[in-house]
């Protein structure tokens, strides 16, 4: 198997992607103008600064190894987000290159706090404010509807709490969500800061989701050591957000396989943030967690300030992990079961991702298949090999099908021109 190939060629599912971290510095530029505000000076880099092929829609100029100016880029970027069109704009933005680079399926987190909120005007402090949440997500379902129809991408919505702002701020987005559902809205997260408070201070907000029928995706392991994976695990979640530092407790580990908790790697984001890694890929741990037999997905975490993408993650895995084809074909199919999609969905999604696999792509995933050590990683991969399989049937029924009944269009346009013939005679 090639561990060399050209990424494009294969479908993408994004689970990980922060709305307000999607706003490109051109996107930036377009909004300050549309708000008539001034951005700091240098807060976008001068074209001729940077690779424009690898940076196509301009960068940031902030410290990638300061954490702190991380944060005021993306703040900066996020409160340039005001009205519905803003969102309406940034979700069709990221939505069509997302479809351009062969995404089918993308999950975007939402919080509230930024998106929903109003100042009480006695007190002067931001309030969740129910009728803006609805011209917000009535903005946003309006471009996730039009990138449906253009180009078949499937998007769902995970709102959260951010935890740096305190348990009771993280139950208000909860009580919030739960009275003011939205059918693209399937699952509720905790973000931010995780040195902020443990996950048992959140356990009531995360119970509160789970019984308005969310789905449960946090950020752990990110920052702090696998002990917060292990709680998030512990309170329900079904996704782990980032989830490096699992590789340093072979029990957690072993939970995240068995019990099918995925890992939505973020590498270009990881290498930045995560002291860890050291700002090397090399020391990214995502080749250990997919041997294991853990399901893992690709993502971009904030795209636009990162100056990345879908399709550069893909890349930068290939390049950094020596992901082949058919993983990174199982990374997609498990980001699709590991969706809060509904089950009609997931299964066209991923029907649509086997009819894209050529007869060598089946090959290659059933070398893949056979090769696997471990039996968690094994038990999949048949798996996929039968799906894959299955569909290609399918496939060759449906075409045998149009073959016959063009045929016999034919030939029954060519009796009734004989017939029309004999008949003038």
């Amino acid at each position: 198997m090639k561990n060399s190939f050209d990424t494009s060629t294969v479908k993408k599912a994004t689970l990980h992607e922060h709305i307000e971290g999607t706003v490109t510095p051109e996107m930036a530029v377009k909004l300050a103008n549309r708000h008539q505000v001034k951005l700091p000076e240098g807060f976008i880099m001068a074209e001729g600064q940077y690779d424009k092929n690898d940076f196509p829609n301009g960068r940031y100029a902030y410290n990638e190894s300061e954490f702190g100016e991380f944060i005021t880029t993306y703040d900066t970027a996020a409160a340039l987000m005001k009205t519905p069109q803003d969102y309406y704009d940034v979700t069709k933005d990221y939505l069509t290159k997302n479809a351009n680079a062969g995404g089918v399926y993308v999950e975007m987190i939402l919080s509230p706090w930024h998106m929903s909120t109003t100042k009480n005007p006695e007190t002067g402090k931001d309030q969740l404010d129910a009728k803006k949440h609805a011209q917000m997500m009535g903005a946003i379902t309006k471009a996730v509807e039009e990138c449906k129809e253009e180009y078949g991408i499937e998007t769902r919505f995970i709102a959260t709490g951010v935890r740096n702002m305190g348990k009771e701020a993280v139950m208000e987005v909860a009580k919030f969500v739960h009275d003011n559902p939205h059918p693209l809205i399937t699952g509720f997260g905790i973000a931010g800061d995780e040195r902020a408070g443990e996950f048992d201070d959140f356990a009531d907000a995360l119970a509160l989701a789970k019984a308005s029928g969310l789905k449960l995706a946090v950020h752990a392991g990110e920052i702090r050591g696998p002990k917060s994976i292990s709680d998030a695990i512990r309170l329900g979640a079904s996704r782990v957000g980032h989830g490096v530092s699992a590789v340093q407790d072979d029990q957690v580990m072993k939970d995240l396989a068995e019990k099918k908790i995925m890992v939505e790697v973020c590498p270009t984001s990881n290498r930045i943030l995560v002291n860890d890694l050291k700002g090397d890929l090399a020391n990214h741990p995502a080749r250990k967690l997919y041997d294991a037999g853990i399901q893992i997905s690709i993502n971009p975490d904030d795209a636009g300030i990162f100056g990345t993408n879908t399709a550069k993650e893909h890349r930068v895995s290939n390049n950094a992990f020596g992901f082949t084809k058919a993983e990174m074909t199982d990374i997609t199919l498990c980001a699709v079961d590991c969706s809060f999609a509904d089950v009609k969905t997931k299964k066209q999604v991923k029907e649509n991702i086997y009819k894209s696999m050529s007869a060598e792509d089946r090959k290659e995933m059933a070398e893949l298949a056979a090769n696997a050590k471990n039996p968690i990683l094994k038990e999949r991969l048949d798996s996929r090999v039968k799906e894959s399989e299955r569909v290609a049937k399918k496939m060759r029924i449906e075409e045998m099908k149009g073959k016959a009944l063009k045929s016999s269009k034919s030939s029954n346009l060519a009796l009734a021109k004989r017939l029309k013939d004999n008949k003038s005679r």
